[in-house]
């Protein structure tokens, strides 16, 4: 069982939540959910924001990443490519580098940067761990 299946599990046990009633009130269809918490299926991008807004919590806590809940008010997300193209601006990180140091494909990296597609909640894992940030500061979640 992953850990975001177990924190959607428990925060719907902890608000008596029926899984339709979570599906309205994430505004993500009620088979999608269902496929989350009871088959561990990864939700997409979009998908993952709506889960942890609804929740209200952070990501990285929704990730099992820590076991406390953050007390920061969240943002909401920047856009995902130019949020990653600042950080690694940041840290003088290259796109070459990310794509050796993380074994990611370049038109992965390229098809991020320029928001054609977004990662999976796996990926902000890895690629939080690789920056040395957390998963809310990649988001744009925190500033």
């Amino acid at each position: 069982m992953s850990k975001l299946q177990k924190r959607l599990q428990e925060f719907m046990r902890d608000e008596e939540l029926s899984q339709t009633a979570f599906a309205k009130l994430t505004g993500i269809f009620q088979p999608n959910i269902s496929d989350y918490i009871n088959l561990g299926v990864e939700p997409n991008y979009d998908n993952f924001i709506k889960l942890i807004n609804a929740m209200n919590c952070s990501a990285d806590y929704a990730l099992g990443l820590t076991d406390i809940d953050s007390e920061e008010t969240f943002l909401e997300p920047l856009p995902f490519g130019a949020r990653l193209r600042e950080i690694l601006n940041q840290k003088g990180i290259s796109q070459e580098r990310l794509k050796r140091e993380l074994s990611i494909s370049g038109s992965l990296i390229y098809k991020w940067l320029s928001g054609k597609s977004l990662p999976y909640p796996s990926s902000l894992m890895r690629l939080a761990k690789y920056l040395d940030c957390s998963v809310d500061y990649l988001l744009g979640r925190l500033r």
